[in-house]
């Protein structure tokens, strides 16, 4: 279990720095418009989802040669993207209401 979690966690620095950019990017804009941001919250969690697509099709098409390495290691593509791409979105969502509180 702590295996997959640490190969898991290595599969997700490779494309953390981008998809963290989007999100601080998004938190921002939540915070400087406040309140008035609640008509763009449809679109900047549409942007999130879009943008994670693009990482996805980005690692898929260049990076493919590491997802052997995972699967020699037992972790198929499917749990990587569904593990990793969850794991992204829910801490995007989670920062997102926590600065709407805010």
């Amino acid at each position: 279990m702590r295996t997959s979690i640490r190969l898991i966690f290595t599969f997700y620095k490779s494309f953390a720095l981008a998809s963290n950019l989007i999100t601080i990017s998004c938190l921002y804009l939540i915070s400087l418009y406040g309140e008035k941001a609640i008509h763009i919250i449809e679109e900047l969690i549409l942007f999130k989802i879009f943008t994670l697509a693009v990482i996805f099709y980005y690692i898929h098409s260049y990076k493919k040669d590491e997802f052997y390495y995972y699967k020699n290691l037992g972790l198929t593509k499917k749990h990587l993207w569904i593990s990793t791409l969850a794991f992204d979105f829910v801490l995007f969502l989670i920062l997102f209401f926590l600065t709407l509180k805010r």
